[in-house]
């Protein structure tokens, strides 16, 4: 199939999606999710339903991942699309401006087409794999998207996203919150991994650091960053990914092994005490 043809529609999609949550905000009817402690609205549900409906009349073949109405489109098939209709809800409920649309298409799990829409600020991410990232504002002409030197640990800006099982408790979260916040210059934590993966690509952070993230929130994104010139690290364990310039992931990957390290060595001590 042609990736980019269904990059495009991806594209579409994602505006589409991004306008209707904009329209919709003032009246948006808010229920509470899981243990009640997230939410959902009437806007995550409807674009889900129409992103899917969309892509399957197009590709009646690939399966579909939501994050509202989980798997669709029958058994599991070498293409599959994973869905984030409404990246940031908890923001998008309180009026904040950070919320955004996430689309990609992976074969055999590999993502091979990603959008990253900003829903507020109109302006789409995408990426073909092997063809680089792109960035449209407000759907006018595209620009190619190429990072370039890094700053020093201390003078760069990273964001830190955790999946929604991922409690305050946690505690390699919480060592790793730590440790960011010591050696970076600041820790962003929007809630909103699309905005995040669109800082990145444009150069404006250094690294996404993702704990135990959902695949709709990460796989699609880190795709964009790497075909802007980033790297992508991933532990042993496959809970934490890195994905940022190759400078600042080299040296996140040392200070986050380190604190790893120093937490078993730790708990071993606890054990033998």
């Amino acid at each position: 199939m042609d990736f980019q043809d269904a990059a495009d529609l991806a594209i579409q999609l994602a505006r589409d999606a991004g306008d209707f949550a904009v329209a919709e905000r003032e009246e948006a009817r808010i229920e509470a999710k899981g243990d009640g402690a997230d939410f959902v609205t009437h806007v995550d549900r409807a674009v889900e339903r129409r992103i899917a409906a969309a892509i399957a009349t197009q590709y009646p073949d690939h399966s579909i991942l939501g994050e509202e109405h989980g798997e669709q489109g029958g058994e599991l098939t070498e293409f599959r699309w994973l869905i984030d209709p409404l990246d940031g809800t908890n923001n998008y409920v309180l009026g904040l401006d950070i919320y955004g649309v996430c689309i990609t298409l992976c074969h055999h799990d590999i993502p091979v087409a990603a959008v990253v829409h900003d829903s507020p600020r109109r302006r789409t991410y995408w990426a073909v794999t092997g063809t680089g990232a792109w960035l449209s504002i407000d759907a006018r002409p595209p620009q190619r998207l190429l990072l370039h030197g890094a700053e020093p640990l201390a003078n760069t800006t990273v964001s830190l996203t955790q999946g929604y099982a991922v409690g305050h408790n946690d505690a390699r979260r919480n060592t790793l919150f730590g440790a960011l916040e010591r050696q970076t210059k600041r820790v962003l934590r929007t809630w909103a991994p699309s905005v995040d993966w669109g800082l990145l690509a444009t150069g404006r952070l250094g690294a996404v650091i993702a704990y135990r993230n959902e695949p709709w929130d990460l796989v699609g994104g880190a795709l964009i960053a790497t075909e802007a010139g980033a790297r992508m690290y991933t532990d042993a364990t496959g809970d934490l990914v890195i994905v940022g310039h190759p400078r600042t992931v080299d040296e996140l990957q040392v200070l986050l092994d380190g604190q790893r390290h120093h937490r078993s060595a730790l708990a071993e001590a606890g054990k033998q005490a």
